[in-house]
């Protein structure tokens, strides 16, 4: 499978201790997804809430 830039960048720098978690979640991310599972985002607190939800625009 051919990788975006992201994930390019995430399997070649994020690869060690704590690092490593954020790969492995990324990775059961895409199963649950490839596999037909869905994801629900919950959002609580004013700010951090208006943050995410500028990136989710």
């Amino acid at each position: 499978m051919n990788r975006g830039p992201i994930s390019q960048f995430i399997e070649h720098h994020y690869r060690h201790f704590n690092s490593a978690a954020l790969m492995d979640a990324a990775k059961g991310y895409e199963k649950h997804l490839d596999e037909g599972g869905k994801m629900m985002i919950t959002l609580a607190g004013a700010m951090s809430t208006a943050e995410l939800g500028i990136s989710l625009a």
